[in-house]
Formats: C-alpha cells, sequence, structure tokens
C-alpha cells in the first residue's frame, strides 16, 4: 500500500471537515491475470478536485526518492499558455496511485451484466491524500491555475506499493520519443501542415522537431518570443536578426544546462533572458544598435549564464530557474551591472563573432561590471570601445574600427 502522507495542495473551506468525498463514474480494468490485485481507473474529474486530493510526493534534498520530479514553474506557464488558446485539449491521462483504504468501488449492472462499469469513491482528510501523482503534475496544477473546473483524464492505479509507483513512472517516463512528422503523415493524411505548424507555435509549443518546428521557428513565430517577426531568414527576408546570432546565444545556454538545472528547457531559458533584456532595453532592440549582433548575443547570453549560475551557487536558499519570474529577477540582477550604452557607441574593433573576439567580448563585459561596482566609469579599460566615441557620443553607426586580430586576445 502507498503510504499516505501531507497534501501540499492549498486547503479550501471545503476542506476543513475531518474527511471529504467525491464521487465519479469509473471503468474498472484487471489488466494481467497474474496480478490481479494491481486494478485500474479510467474516470475524469476537475483539476481543482485532483489538486485538492491528490499528493505530488516531489523530489528534494531532503527527500531524494520522491517519485517526482521538482515542480517547473515554466512547465506549468506553458499548461496555462496552451490552454489559453480557443480549442486546445490535453487528452493524455493525469496517474494516480491510490491508497487503497481512500477509494471504493461500486460496480453497475449494465444491460443486465456487469462489467467494470461503476461508481468510484474517493476519500481523503486535510493530512491524508488519496493517492500521489506519478505522471502529470504539471498538467494538474497548469490547468488548476487556468480554470478550476477544466475536467482532466485520470487513469487512478489501486494495489500498488511504492516499488510499483516508481516503476511506473520510469515506465511512463522513460519509454517515450518523438513522433517523426512521416508518421503523423501516415496518420493523417488529410492534416493541413502549415495550420498545425501554425497552431502549435500560437500556442506556445517550444516541443521542436528538427524536421517541421525548429527552434528558428519557434524564435520568429513563438506566441512569446522576444524575436518574434524580427528573424531575418527565408521565411522573413525583412527581419534584421541573423539565424546563427540566435543559435550560437541558444548553445551557450545549452552548454551550462546543468550547472544551471534547466535540462530540456534551454529554449525556454534563453527566451527568457532575452525577454527581460528587450523589456529593460528596449531602446536597444533595432539593427542600429550592437545588441542583437551575433557576436553580442552570444557572449551576453554567456555572460549572463556565468553569472546566474554565480547566484545560485552563492545564494542562501533555494534558486529555481525554472520558475520565470525567479529567472526574471536574477537576470535584472546581472543587468544592473552592465551599461546598456555600450552596444550603441562606436566600437574599437570588428569580428568579434570569433573566439578570440568572443573571450574579447566577454574580459569587457567582467570589466564593466567592476568598473560600475567600483562606481568608476563603466567604459575604463574596455578593449572593445572606442574611449572617443564615447566622449563625442558617436553611435555604431559612426564606427570606423579596426578587425580583431588572434594575437590582440
Amino acid at each position: 500500500m502507498v503510504s499516505r502522507k501531507k497534501p501540499v495542495a492549498k486547503k479550501t473551506a471545503a476542506m476543513k471537515s475531518a474527511a471529504q468525498n467525491r464521487q465519479y463514474l469509473a471503468l474498472e480494468n484487471v489488466q494481467r491475470t497474474d496480478s490481479d490485485n494491481l486494478r485500474f481507473y479510467l474516470f475524469h474529474a476537475p483539476a481543482s478536485e485532483i489538486y485538492q486530493w491528490a499528493y505530488i510526493d516531489r523530489m528534494s534534498p531532503e527527500k531524494p526518492k520522491a517519485i517526482q520530479r521538482r515542480l517547473n514553474r515554466t512547465k506549468v506557464l506553458r499548461i496555462k499558455e496552451f490552454l489559453e488558446y480557443t480549442g486546445n485539449t490535453i487528452a493524455t491521462s493525469i496517474v494516480i496511485i491510490f491508497n487503497d483504504d481512500a477509494v471504493n468501488f461500486e460496480e453497475y449492472e449494465l444491460d443486465g451484466q456487469t462489467g467494470g462499469f461503476g461508481k468510484l469513491s474517493v476519500t481523503w482528510k486535510p493530512n491524508e491524500a488519496a493517492g500521489i501523482i506519478v505522471d502529470g503534475q504539471h498538467r494538474v496544477i497548469g490547468s488548476h491555475e487556468f480554470e478550476d473546473d477544466i475536467s482532466l483524464n485520470v487513469v487512478g492505479i489501486m494495489g500498488a506499493d511504492d516499488t510499483e509507483g516508481a516503476f511506473q513512472f520510469l515506465v511512463i517516463n522513460n519509454n517515450s520519443s518523438k513522433v517523426s512528422s512521416s508518421q503523423v503523415k501516415a496518420l493523417f493524411t488529410s492534416y493541413k501542415e502549415d495550420d498545425l505548424l501554425s497552431r502549435m507555435l500560437d500556442s506556445g509549443s517550444t516541443n521542436v522537431d528538427e524536421d517541421k518546428i525548429t527552434a528558428l521557428d519557434y524564435f520568429d513565430g513563438g506566441a512569446d518570443s522576444p524575436f518574434k517577426g524580427e528573424l531575418k531568414w527565408a521565411k522573413n527576408q525583412s527581419g534584421f536578426i541573423v539565424a546563427n546570432a540566435l543559435e550560437a546565444g541558444l548553445s551557450e545556454v545549452a552548454n551550462r544546462n546543468s550547472l544551471l538545472a534547466v535540462v530540456d528547457q534551454e529554449l525556454d531559458t534563453f527566451a527568457a533572458i532575452w525577454n527581460v533584456i528587450k523589456k529593460d532595453w528596449a531602446d536597444l532592440w533595432n539593427p542600429g544598435s550592437h545588441l542583437l549582433e551575433k557576436a553580442s548575443v552570444q557572449a551576453v547570453t554567456a555572460y549572463i549564464c556565468d553569472s546566474l549560475e554565480k547566484l545560485l551557487i552563492f545564494a542562501d536558499g533555494d534558486v529555481d530557474y525554472s520558475d520565470p519570474d525567479v529567472l526574471a529577477k536574477h537576470v535584472r540582477q546581472v543587468l544592473k551591472k552592465m551599461e546598456p550604452n555600450f552596444f550603441d557607441v562606436q566600437w574599437a574593433m570588428t569580428g568579434l563573432d570569433t573566439r578570440a573576439g568572443q573571450e574579447l567580448l566577454l574580459s569587457d563585459l567582467k570589466k564593466m561590471a567592476s568598473n560600475m561596482k567600483a562606481n568608476r566609469p563603466w567604459h575604463i579599460s574596455l578593449e572593445t570601445v572606442n574611449i572617443g566615441a564615447i566622449s563625442g557620443e558617436q553611435t555604431k553607426k559612426a564606427a570606423r574600427p579596426t578587425k580583431i586580430k588572434k594575437s590582440q586576445v
């Protein structure tokens, strides 16, 4: 039997009594005769109710053997964005392992026969959940935050112990694979490909597929992409941000995904960082500044990621960069030690999108932060800026820079 544990759901007024009960029409399925104690119940329930009676056993330093991974606020927000798009539904089921004494199934007679159709009663107390979610925690929370009464499909399992619960979680999460576009075509021969891709992007999807929906598709058309409509590539010749600039920046996040604890959400993290930059440095968001050149996008992303790593290491409490609000707060801390005018004045060099140029830019960004912390002029000792341009307020367009050489670094 699964051990009962304190729910993490917020208590509502209705939960203050000793015990609560909900009833659902359900199908009972005994899948294996050699495991007839393991029973599956298929039903649907409002997200708000699942949120009340299902416990999410999350992994933490205190609970290293918990079934579920830590809550990822980015995934929760993606679910909300997905549901905000008219007509989008969630077909996949939430998987819950019930405590045996928390559920009761009463079989009904249908057309003179009994066959696994009936009423499932779920009972729980404020300090005793009815079961544990082993798959779907983000769908439950995202749906609950979007709309309380949105109903989700549920597969409830009774008769499973902790080992069976862990096994189900691993099977569900490790045996999945991406569906290729050829498989989709074979199954749905008349679908409109452009409409499908457009709907996925409009729904906030970052679940990219190199065959059809690439990272560049998301950058240029994603609902919350900071670069929407501004990417210069075959699909949008009027844009001004070159594709390899964003690919280079994204690679900097990918190279540090483990250090920042953003594995499998590199695209979201990169977009979130640059959404903050776009909002705070709106005056630089144009082809006339250095900010959106390849060299700058890559160097700024690398510098911010390195700074975020240090902030995470030396933070007193837990820092979760999967939470967009937490990430934005820390990115702004880094931006406070960066002078936006740096990207709008004449630079002394070109060719900064080389390895040597990147090292030089990163070095100057560090010097800039040191200068600003010490209340010195931000440009002191920087090698990439033209001091005459700073004093004369010459912008990038007035530049006559020299090309960087490897020997200069």
